[in-house]
């Protein structure tokens, strides 16, 4: 019967290591200095911990409610097993490289669209950037691009995938299909023109009419995220699967 591995000498309490290995199948037997590995040294309660955090796909919330934790007991475990593995938690600024990548605030042009002027006005009142929740509830840094043609997130690393025309393309595609529109699944490596990514979808309309994504081919999927940025901007309501207009921001539009 298998049983969990011991890390840690019960007499000394120093890392051990395995010293010899056997295969159960074919009885071979190696011999030497094996060190395990870094999450081996860790409590069952740490590494369930983690276990749990993958399962909720890094969602602190649905983390929170399945352990019965505050977010601050959790941060502070989670602190705890960096320490033990000698790892530093990653900064903001390493993740969406907002130090050389969001400027601060951006004129609103005549010739913005709504969509724009909304979004950088919002932005503009808080020094070029934000913090805004994804639908599972995880946040989200947004901010202005440098180059000033649309936002930089810390969830899109890829480039020219929040530009204005993007956002533009995405209400436009709400506003054709009466006012919701489905968000697409591009993330899961669908097609443009399945049912799972349809072309009047949000992701499917920006894939084809901003990228030039063909019928058949697969696109890139940063529809979760620009979906989060119109419900903060008060112009969609992110819901679950679809992307539904605001009445209010439908009012400014007639």
């Amino acid at each position: 019967m298998s049983k969990s591995i011991v890390a840690q000498c019960p007499r000394c309490n120093e890392e051990l290591i395995a010293s010899n290995l056997s295969c159960n199948s074919c009885d071979l037997e190696l011999n030497g200095d094996f060190p395990l590995s870094k999450f081996d040294y860790l409590s069952i309660e740490e590494r369930d911990l983690i276990e749990s955090f993958l399962r909720a796909q890094g969602n602190f919330k649905a983390l929170q409610n399945e352990k019965g934790m505050s977010y601050q007991t959790l941060k502070k475990r989670f602190h705890n097993i960096l320490d033990k593995l000698n790892l530093s938690p990653i900064k903001r600024e390493e993740i969406s490289g907002t130090a050389d990548k969001i400027v601060n605030y951006l004129p609103i042009n005549e010739g913005d669209s709504l969509v724009v002027r909304r979004i950088k006005g919002k932005l503009n009142k808080n020094s070029g950037r934000a913090s805004i929740p994804l639908y599972r509830g995880d946040l989200c840094d947004i901010g202005f691009d440098s180059s000033g043609n649309g936002l930089f997130s810390s969830k899109i690393p890829v480039p020219n995938h929040l530009t204005w025309k993007v956002l533009d393309a995405a209400v436009e595609v709400v506003i054709k299909n009466g006012g919701k529109a489905m968000k697409g699944m591009a993330r899961s490596g669908a097609k443009l023109g399945s049912s799972e990514l349809p072309i009047d979808s949000v992701e499917g309309y920006i894939a084809h009419k901003v990228h030039g994504i063909q019928i058949g081919e697969t696109a890139f999927g940063p529809g979760f995220v620009i979906a989060a940025i119109l419900d903060w901007a008060e112009i969609c309501r992110n819901e679950r699967g679809y992307v539904t207009l605001n009445h209010t921001f439908l009012k400014e539009i007639e």
